[in-house]
């Protein structure tokens, strides 16, 4: 979706509505649900953070600033609701008797991602790198944002963030190999 294509959903959002929001989450649901759950590592936390999103879409619609880069509006949005979340969690430590020592890291419990290689998980293999390495990678590839946005998303140097995503790729390229070989 171009930024004209967006900015005129927006405005039909800012109408009241609902098919410019049903547009933005048809074209991007997927991006900001990936770009949550690099975050947040839960899938349910994921989805959920997701759908709140775009009812915050609906509600904030009228701060979006035409002529801006929209995707990086989306992502920094989400990226924060994800963030917040953390923080919400950290504060709210569960008891230890409440705490679920079982549970499936995120990558065992996505079978439905796409596969890399072999059946591995893209989540499997993106699990391999750092927080800020799979950000990087989501934005770049999912999002299809510039290094400079992705840097000014971050508050990064452009500097740092082409050399975090050049080291993630290698990983990755170093990772599906071993898995290839086996």
């Amino acid at each position: 979706m171009t930024d004209r294509q967006f900015e005129s959903r927006i405005t039909l959002i800012q109408q009241g509505d609902k098919q410019g929001l049903k547009d933005i989450y048809v074209e991007y649901g997927k991006m900001i649900y990936q770009c949550c759950l690099n975050i947040l590592h839960d899938p349910q936390d994921a989805e959920d953070i997701t759908a709140d999103f775009f009812l915050k879409l609906w509600k904030i619609a009228d701060t979006y600033c035409f002529g801006g880069k929209h995707k990086r509006w989306l992502v920094t949005i989400a990226r924060n609701m994800s963030l917040d979340l953390l923080k919400k969690q950290s504060r709210e430590q569960l008891a230890p008797e409440d705490q679920d020592y079982g549970a499936d890291s995120p990558a065992d419990t996505i079978s439905t991602e796409e596969t890399v290689t072999g059946g591995m998980a893209v989540a499997e293999a993106l699990g391999h790198l750092e927080q800020t390495e799979r950000e990087i990678v989501s934005m770049r590839v999912l999002a299809d944002m510039t290094f400079k946005d992705i840097a000014s998303v971050l508050g990064k140097p452009m500097g740092t963030v082409t050399w975090k995503y050049r080291n993630a790729i290698l990983k990755l390229r170093k990772f599906v190999g071993e898995v290839s070989d086996l």
